[in-house]
């Protein structure tokens, strides 16, 4: 392979998500020079007095499906996932041990509903909180079970993606001409039901990804209620996943460079792509660009020739911004039967910005890592208008959340170590954050995603934004993809 001068690479990645480095990654094990652009003072994680905080923008991030780690573990030839024969073994025992397990919690007004993989395990849940409606919701559920039912058969005999039931619509036509699934909404068909059942259902279909929408199609509804909460694997997260890869990047070659913005990208011809930077003279060229942030951070990149990143950014835009809040709090305040994940509303009759709506995150009972003996972390997520950001004070919004907390959690003021605001004042504006809940503007069909992978020649996005409605899923899946795409193009 001729030596390149060291700022031109086959493949530059600007962004740090998963996505990108799954994409990057594959591209660098197959002998392709990659560079990874991230950014100077960007941390994924926070560190405090003992404790160890990681913010998150969904469920899916916490908690990873076996068959998914599995199945990355294969593709990207990742030993420590892959794991010997008795690891194996013990992933089995785990497995089967997380279906009696509730991967989390759903927190009503008047409800507290613990989500088990298992739906006989849920069913007593729900009939004990919702008793008059409990044939109704019966019924959903058997619709759901049909529906998806359904949809694993057909992927299964067209040999589908492992990771996503993917489909281009031409292909939809040709495979299911006789259309089996239902063309309803979720909203159409939640209508008899009461207002706490429906704001059940909303909320979980929101934990698992970063879509907000009371029109899910009802057959990809099925997907996330039946699918995503399916062979949860409490050890193993999205900060593990990523340090696995990362190792594996580097090792296969890859470089990794810190840059404070990016100032512009050119396209010349012939030459792929140019990178400038602001208050930084260097400029590095490669022959494909891999987006792995934000689109709303980076459409203007391209300027006017950036036409396909404005078009699609105008089709998915942040609703809310997920503001992280940690707290170093004494163990014994928990109550008793609180999972270690779990998502409240206070009040139904509220938008879920202003501390309405959390999603928390309890470090595990135990674990020395992430807090002190006898204490936990406990990150918060809520929500902001992003609208209101710039003129929003955190030390206001804080008010909101902590009486949404001293609900969750009585006498929670006599047990609170420290209140931290300081990571998410810092980290929140930069462009490699990426905690957002998302908007659709126009109708989308999810088997295609909401924004292209291959955005135009030899650029690509990789992001939330993608498969928005599929969390941590989705961004690997497009990673993947991404690189066999570039492949492609050089057998």
């Amino acid at each position: 392979m001729m030596k390149r001068p060291r700022n031109e690479q086959e493949a530059i990645v600007l962004g740090s998500g998963l996505g990108g480095l799954v994409a990057g990654t594959l591209l660098s094990k197959n002998n392709h020079p990659v560079l990874l652009l991230r950014e100077k003072g960007y941390q994924p994680s926070y560190a405090i007095k003992g404790y160890r905080f990681v913010p998150f923008s969904n469920f899916s991030e916490k908690r990873l499906r076996h068959s998914l780690l599995k199945k990355i573990s294969q593709v990207m030839n990742l030993p420590l996932l892959a794991g010997t024969q008795e690891e194996r073994e013990r992933a089995k025992i785990i497995s089967g041990k997380s279906k009696q397990r509730a991967p989390f919690q759903v927190v009503l007004p008047k409800s507290r509903i613990d989500i088990f993989s298992q739906l006989s395990l849920s069913q007593n849940e729900w009939k004990r909180e919702f008793p008059k409606e409990a044939v109704q919701i019966e019924e959903f559920y058997d619709e759901l079970d049909q529906i998806q039912r359904l949809s694993q058969k057909a992927n299964e005999k067209k040999n589908s993606s492992p990771f996503f039931p993917l489909r281009q619509r031409s292909f939809l036509k040709k495979y299911f001409p006789f259309k089996p699934f239902p063309n309803e909404t979720i909203d159409q068909k939640l209508f008899p039901f009461s207002r706490e059942f429906r704001e059940f259902i909303q909320l979980q279909l929101i934990s698992w990804g970063n879509l907000y929408s009371d029109r899910f199609p009802i057959s990809l509804a099925a997907h996330i209620l039946f699918d995503e909460a399916n062979e949860l694997n409490p050890d193993f997260d999205l900060e593990k996943l990523e340090k696995e890869i990362l190792n594996q990047f580097l090792q296969s070659g890859g470089r990794i460079e810190e840059i404070d913005r990016v100032k512009k990208v050119n396209r010349v011809w012939g030459k792929g792509f140019t990178l400038s930077f602001e208050e930084d003279p260097k400029v590095f060229q490669s022959q494909f660009l891999i987006f792995n942030s934000p689109l709303h951070r980076i459409s203007s990149l391209l300027g006017k020739k950036g036409k396909e990143l404005l078009k699609w950014g105008s089709k998915i835009k942040p609703l809310y911004v997920m503001i992280p809040l940690f707290l170093g709090i004494r163990e014994k305040v928990i109550p008793v039967g609180m999972k270690d994940l779990l998502i409240s509303i206070l009040d139904l009759e509220k938008p879920y910005d202003d501390g309405n709506v959390l999603f928390l995150s309890l470090s595990p009972k135990g674990d020395e890592t992430r807090a002190p003996e006898g204490r936990r972390a406990l990150t918060v997520q809520s929500l902001m208008d992003v609208r209101k950001w710039e003129q929003t004070l955190l030390v206001d919004y804080q008010q909101g959340i902590m009486k949404h907390l001293y609900h969750l959690f009585p006498f929670l003021e006599d047990y609170i170590e420290f209140v931290d605001f300081q990571w998410a004042s810092d980290h929140v504006p930069r462009w490699s954050y990426s905690n957002f809940l998302y908007e659709a503007t126009s109708n989308f069909y999810w088997r295609e995603g909401m924004v292209p992978l291959s955005m135009s020649k030899n650029i690509y996005f990789v992001g939330k934004e993608n498969f928005p409605y599929w969390g941590l899923g989705g961004e690997i899946f497009g990673g993947l993809t991404v690189a066999q795409q570039v492949l492609k193009k050089y057998s």
